[in-house]
């Protein structure tokens, strides 16, 4: 059976997925599993996509292809690509394995299509082992034309609300920024604080207020939700830094990234400027 990991990203988190493609292909061990990056802003289906209108939740989108999300809509294209045969590990750029993962996809499926983990009464579609066989409902056509004409809700997708066949696996597949003793692969899915944008500008787009909110007065509000910060902020978990940073420094002593292409991130402005400091820091 064909065993492959997509990696989707976009241009702006292209060195999260070039680090977690690493830390799949260390841990694999000889394991027949492909690694393949699935970059939305090279995928001309979506470049035809970008300016459309569709509803996510209570409101109306324009996707655009700058936003630090894009390439979210790519989860649901490897059953596709796969010719829909095999299983396939969908994964987001900013989730890097600590263990090996071949034990995931030789999970006993129980005749489901999907497996991934839940996360406050819905399902977390960031990480997801794919039965393609059973997807073939599943097209990227079919999917931006059912968002673009209101059919479809991109919050009901992503949560998979319309999937009737999807098992449970334990959290510790997609730990969502917490290193436990058991976490097999860490997510640092909080925006605002992954290890390689600290200090920079924040260039994603925060769910406006409830309207309610106007009758309170501004002050008292700021402080029981916190000011918006306007740049990226450290991670609060040391262990979690610490973890990135070696695994980049490994990285480029194992030649998967190049000190040229982080220095063309720094440049433009995809990675803190300040990552080889950090990097010497890491080795000490």
């Amino acid at each position: 059976m064909r065993k492959k990991v997509f990696i989707c990203t976009n241009n702006k988190q292209i060195l999260g997925a070039r680090l977690a493609a690493f830390a799949i292909q260390r841990h694999l061990s000889g394991a027949p599993i492909e690694v393949q990056i699935l970059n939305v802003d090279e995928l001309s289906l979506f470049a035809q996509f970008v300016g459309k209108r569709y509803q996510r939740g209570d409101e109306w989108i324009t996707y655009t292809a700058d936003d630090l999300q894009s390439f979210t809509l790519t989860r649901f294209m490897s059953p596709e690509l796969m010719g829909y045969e095999g299983r396939a590990l969908v994964i987001d750029p900013d989730i890097f394995a600590i263990a090996y993962i071949s034990p995931l996809f030789d999970i006993d499926m129980q005749g489901k299509a999907i497996a991934c983990c839940s996360k406050r009464g819905a399902w977390d579609s960031s990480v997801m082992l794919l039965e393609c066989s059973a997807l073939k409902h599943w097209n990227s056509q079919s999917l931006l034309a059912g968002l673009t004409d209101g059919r479809l809700d991109y919050t009901r997708v992503m949560q998979l609300k319309d999937e009737a066949s999807i098992l449970e696996i334990p959290r510790m597949w997609n730990s969502l920024d917490e290193m436990a003793s058991d976490t097999k692969m860490l997510h640092t899915t909080e925006r605002l604080t992954q290890p390689w944008r600290t200090g920079l500008p924040i260039d994603f787009t925060r769910k406006k207020m409830k309207k309610i909110f106007w009758i309170i007065p501004r002050e008292p509000l700021y402080k029981i939700l916190g000011r918006y910060q306007t740049t990226y902020q450290p991670h609060p978990d040391k262990r979690v830094e610490a973890f990135f940073f070696a695994l980049l420094r490994d990285a480029l002593r194992e030649s998967a990234v190049s000190e040229t292409f982080l220095k063309e991130e720094v440049a433009l402005g995809h990675v803190r400027p300040d990552i080889f400091d950090r990097l010497k820091e890491a080795a000490v």
